[in-house]
């Protein structure tokens, strides 16, 4: 093999290590928070060797805001959703709308262990994720989709906080609120009914603004 060869293997080989210890962090940080997370833990649910998260990311503090950050991507994912749906032709906003309160909720019930990292944060007076670039960014840029993008006339930070409460809760509290209940939020028919139920009240009176450009 030449040497070109050899450096595609360990790039790709060093690519898979960081991306072994981003998950095992995930999981980790998520079931037991920051503090009560050890590297030698992650390092063992990865499979690498105790020194491979420094390698990469400088020290605990610094895979754990790469933890965080990653965890946005899905979110951002809907923000360039929302440009690039907003300037085809014929668009019609609340359509929009509905696939991307759609999304985000599937992404949070499917992703819980974003959901899990935030209550953490909340509970730490949010030292890490309060601070992070990519969470200020990304709200400031889904707040210009909605008013710029779509032309959209509603207020875009209540929607933004009742569209993320609505979706956020059945995740967060599926064990303390919804259990009692007698609620299963992971039967499919739960989760279909409950969907529709918040794209209703997020939608229910919201007229169409089609794009007139």
């Amino acid at each position: 093999m030449n040497k070109q060869g050899k450096s595609t293997r360990r790039t790709e080989a060093a690519e898979a290590s960081k991306q072994a210890i981003l998950d095992a962090a995930e999981t980790v940080f998520a079931e037991k928070g920051y503090d009560a997370a050890s590297l030698q833990e992650i390092c063992d649910l990865a499979g690498v060797t105790r020194g491979l998260p420094n390698y990469f990311f400088g020290s605990k503090e610094g895979l754990y805001r790469a933890v965080l950050a990653r965890t946005f991507t899905h979110a951002q994912e809907l923000v360039t959703f929302i440009h690039e749906q907003a300037h085809a032709p014929g668009v019609n906003a609340q359509e929009i709308l509905r696939v991307v309160i759609e999304r985000l909720f599937d992404d949070l019930t499917t992703h819980p262990t974003f959901v899990r990292l935030t209550e953490w944060e909340a509970l730490h007076g949010a030292r890490y994720l309060g601070n992070l670039p990519s969470q200020f960014q990304l709200l400031r840029e889904a707040i210009h989709a909605l008013q710029e993008d779509l032309g959209w006339q509603g207020d875009a930070e209540q929607f933004l906080i009742a569209l993320t409460a609505l979706c956020w809760f059945p995740t967060a509290h599926a064990e303390t609120f919804l259990r009692p209940l007698g609620v299963d939020v992971h039967d499919p028919n739960f989760h279909a009914r409950y969907k529709q139920h918040v794209v209703h009240l997020l939608l229910g009176d919201i007229p169409d603004h089609p794009n007139t450009d």
